[in-house]
This record gives C-alpha cells, sequence and structure tokens, in this order.
C-alpha cells in the first residue's frame, strides 16, 4: 500500500468546512442585493408616511404629488444603488474565480440570478394577469 503525498497541508475534514463556509458566503453575497432592496423599500414607505403625516392640512393634490415624488426620489436610489451593489458583487465573483474559489461564485452568481427573479416577477406578474375590470 503506497501513499501519495498530500498537495495540501490542510486534513479533508477542514477542507471541506471551508468550502461549505465559502458556499454559504456565496449565497449570501448575492442575496445581498435582495436586502438592500427591501431597505430601501421600507425607507421610502417610511418616508412616504412621514410626508403624509406632516402635511395633512396639504390638501389631497399636494399630498399626492409629494408622495409621488417621495416614491420617485425612492426608486431612484433603489436603481443606483442596486447597479453599485451589482458591479461590486460581479467584481468579487470575478476576483473569486481568478483565486479558483469556484464553488463561492457559482453559488454568488445563483443567488443573483435570484435575486433577479424576484425583481422582475412582479413586473412580469402585473403584465401577464389581466386587469379587472379590463379598460
Amino acid at each position: 500500500m503506497s501513499s501519495f503525498p498530500s498537495h495540501s497541508q490542510e486534513p479533508p475534514s477542514n477542507r471541506a468546512h471551508q468550502q461549505e463556509s465559502g458556499v454559504w458566503r456565496g449565497i449570501l453575497i448575492g442575496l445581498r442585493l435582495l436586502g438592500l432592496l427591501v431597505a430601501i423599500l421600507i425607507i421610502a414607505i417610511a418616508l412616504d408616511m412621514l410626508i403624509r403625516a406632516l402635511d395633512v392640512s396639504g390638501g389631497f393634490f399636494v399630498q399626492q404629488e409629494i408622495a409621488i415624488t417621495a416614491l420617485i426620489v425612492g426608486l431612484v436610489v433603489a436603481i443606483v444603488v442596486y447597479i453599485v451593489a451589482i458591479q461590486r458583487t460581479m467584481k468579487r465573483v470575478e476576483a473569486w474565480q481568478q483565486e479558483g474559489a469556484t464553488k463561492t461564485a457559482h453559488f454568488a452568481l445563483w443567488s443573483l440570478g435570484i435575486t433577479a427573479l424576484v425583481v422582475v416577477l412582479p413586473i412580469v406578474l402585473a403584465i401577464v394577469l389581466p386587469q379587472n375590470p379590463a379598460p
């Protein structure tokens, strides 16, 4: 029975633990975008509620203008934060691929795809499902 020298100094159980933690790290990095979008959504809705509470005497049309402006600003901020976060995540995935941590990179890309699906799904449903009553 011959024994071949191992290429790494770490025991196999330690490598398995590192791969498992790398997988979870990739998943969490990819889903961080979804968390950012949820946080921005909560902040935008809270800001809208605050504006409505402060502007009670303004009348309906004034409240409507302010509420729409606040939600549009929240949407623009969400788009900018989402684009910047995607760029940073893709740079991190590229670095993982160059380092050889392909499992971490694959799971990060899969979770980015899931995040994109969660973002696009309401839009697709709004287009596909008929309005009741039809215009």
